[in-house]
């Protein structure tokens, strides 16, 4: 392990992880379960498995953007210690895992005389006009913007998204997150990577690795269970444990966490994941750039 970075005191750039369960969350209501049944808590204390659905908060200095908006964003966003309204907002695809939290969004616009900036992919619009109709008046401008190619930027951060493929759901998008060199402090380049399963070479060499070809600094991957090798390949969508462990692009990144947890994945077990891994929990926060921890491909390890 190399030693610590030096971050500039006006560099404080960091992932919020409000949500970090499956399409379901942990616990699932009708499930018992030992993970579940963890995650449900004692005397009104929620377990370590306790997570809500997608939503991430990027900060950059003054500036913050969420990262996809679950049904639970509301209660993330409210456990925050004071209010925020973020500068943007981007939503990756029309799941509602990763969208039912829009709608409080659109409502502090359209109702609070709110200003908030929303993006999405180009093909992903017209689907959130489809869920919300009356945030999409006829004759007017929508409030939600196609995210450009050369991204958008949020403090010293540039957020760009990509496709990746998602398995038997079609296709997702992903976001890669890029501070450059001297704007404050060292450059670092992140992506954040919920929905995505067989994401193939090409497309890892264009967006799961930093300027140059080295590993990512950060690397939030989604892994819904630990391991799915007895269910057929067609009929999966994320990701497991197991073969983010081979992924040569998560092994070359400096941190990785690992997200988007069904109560298939219990974190107590966090111990079998290499070093520089490890297991998402909500409200955690990710310093950037990430310790810069890489090694060749981790040991084996049993799931």
């Amino acid at each position: 392990m190399t030693g610590p970075v030096h971050i500039s005191p006006d560099q404080t750039d960091t992932l919020t992880l409000l949500g970090t369960g499956d399409s379901k969350g942990v616990p699932r209501f009708w499930c018992a379960c030992p993970v579940c049944t963890e995650a449900r808590g004692v005397n009104g204390q929620p377990g370590v498995n306790r997570r809500t659905r997608t939503a991430t908060l990027l900060r950059s200095g003054a500036r913050a953007a969420l990262l996809d908006a679950g049904p639970d964003t509301h209660a993330g966003l409210a456990r925050l210690s004071g209010p925020l309204v973020p500068d943007a907002v981007f939503i990756s695809h029309a799941h509602n895992d990763h969208l039912l939290g829009l709608g409080d969004l659109l409502d502090y616009v359209r109702y609070a005389d709110g200003r908030l900036r929303v993006y999405a992919p180009p093909e992903v619009v017209p689907q959130i006009a489809a869920r919300f109709p009356y945030a999409f008046p006829e004759g007017e401008g929508g409030p939600v913007q196609p995210i450009p190619p050369q991204g958008v930027p949020v403090g010293e951060v540039v957020v760009r998204a990509f496709r990746v493929p998602h398995g038997a759901n079609g296709h997702s998008h992903a976001y890669r997150l890029d501070r450059p060199a001297g704007a404050g402090g060292d450059g670092w380049s992140a992506a954040v990577v919920t929905d995505a399963i067989g994401i193939p070479p090409e497309l890892a060499r264009e967006w799961l690795r930093a300027p140059g070809g080295a590993g990512l600094d950060t690397l939030v991957l989604g892994t819904s269970f630990e391991d799915e090798s007895g269910a057929p390949l067609t009929g999966r969508s994320v990701y497991d444990v197991r073969e983010a462990l081979t992924l040569p692009w998560a092994q070359a990144a400096g941190q990785v966490v690992l997200t988007h947890l069904s109560h298939g994945v219990d974190v107590r077990r966090e111990g079998h994941l290499p070093p520089g891994w490890q297991y998402a929990r909500d409200d955690l926060t990710v310093h950037l750039p990430a310790t810069p921890y890489r090694s060749g491909p981790p040991p084996t390890h049993n799931l």
